[in-house]
């Protein structure tokens, strides 16, 4: 398994590679709050952290060989602690639970407040932090406040506005930016996708590592995707509108599937004539298609994005979904038509 360094965190900027020599010298923060996207990497950088805080290396740590490292990978290290909804720390936090408590925020603190294990160093991870109550937010400020000698705290979120300002501001800011396109195909490859498919969900993927790897290894979006690119974007007559409606009238639950695949295809193609990229998944689209994509008019492509746009909003408004899909269709048939030679 890939070992992830600080290193491949370089394209996020000089801050996340400095993490690493200042923990190094003594001088790193108490606590951090790692925000950004789904899927961009947080709770994997909040992991290299701890790790590197664990590490009882001398220098160039985390090293990945001491005790400590590989405890802290298995997330068995004695001193690294992971707070998180439905996984209670506390006796009084009952199993399941759709929050973080404040009880299991006391029961942190009773921890911190004792000797450590094994490291120097105490962990302390909340990933998703948006999930404490607000309660458990404000027992968890006293201790920022006064963080007790080698404690460190990680907090991880997607969602910052649903924070206390006051926790937001006893934090130093990491705010991570959706992945390039090139380094996820890249690291696509590095995991053994095969290389045409991580072009196509690099590009998919919209800067998400985490959405990258799942759709690489999800066979039955694949199997989605090719349905969709037979349905919409070869040459069809409109007789064969009723006959694909047919096969899709009772799937209503892959909907939501279907706007995303029709949107990523489209703006695949509007980055082909605005001369970005050349189509990754051009094999896929009819001839016609390649034509639009090459000498479209801008406005055709917002139209089609309004059409996948109103297709989803017709669909949550509970309109049948095989009318709904009749007329995205038509609407697609209909583009296409323009460029039959």
């Amino acid at each position: 398994m890939k070992q992830i360094t600080f290193h491949d965190f370089a394209q996020q900027g000089k801050e996340i590679n400095n993490i690493q020599k200042q923990i190094e010298e003594n001088r790193f923060v108490h606590a951090v709050l790692i925000s950004g996207e789904p899927g961009t990497g947080k709770k994997t950088l909040a992991a290299l952290i701890a790790k590197t805080l664990l590490c009882s290396a001398d220098s160039d740590r985390p090293c990945g060989i001491c005790d400590n490292c590989h405890l802290s990978e298995a997330g068995e290290h004695p001193d690294q602690i992971i707070i998180q909804k439905g996984v209670p720390l506390s006796t009084e936090t009952k199993t399941g639970k759709s929050t973080v408590p404040v009880s299991d925020i006391r029961e942190v603190i009773k921890i911190c407040n004792r000797h450590t294990f094994k490291s120097r160093n105490r962990v302390i991870i909340i990933p998703d932090a948006e999930n404490m109550t607000i309660q458990a937010q404000n027992c968890l400020l006293k201790i920022l406040e006064e963080p007790p000698l080698n404690t460190f705290f990680i907090l991880t979120t997607s969602k910052p506005s649903d924070l206390l300002i006051t926790i937001k501001s006893r934090c130093r800011p990491i705010k991570l930016i959706p992945w390039d396109t090139a380094y996820i195909r890249t690291l696509l490859i590095e995991y053994g996708v095969p290389p045409e498919r991580s072009e196509i969900v690099a590009v998919t993927a919209g800067g998400s590592i985490g959405k990258s790897l799942q759709l690489a290894s999800d066979e039955d979006y694949w199997g989605t995707r090719n349905e969709i690119f037979q349905t919409f974007f070869s040459s069809v007559p409109r007789s064969d509108v009723l006959r694909a409606s047919s096969l899709w009238k009772e799937r209503k639950e892959d909907a939501e599937i279907v706007f995303c695949i029709l949107e990523n295809a489209v703006h695949s193609l509007l980055k082909y004539r605005l001369n970005l990229i050349f189509p990754p998944d051009g094999h896929s689209f009819s001839e016609e298609w390649m034509q639009f994509g090459r000498a479209a008019d801008l406005e055709r492509f917002a139209f089609l994005f309004d059409c996948i746009s109103d297709a989803r909003k017709r669909n949550a408004s509970n309109v049948n979904f095989q009318a709904v899909f009749e007329q995205l269709h038509l609407a697609f048939i209909g583009e296409c038509a323009k460029w039959i030679k």
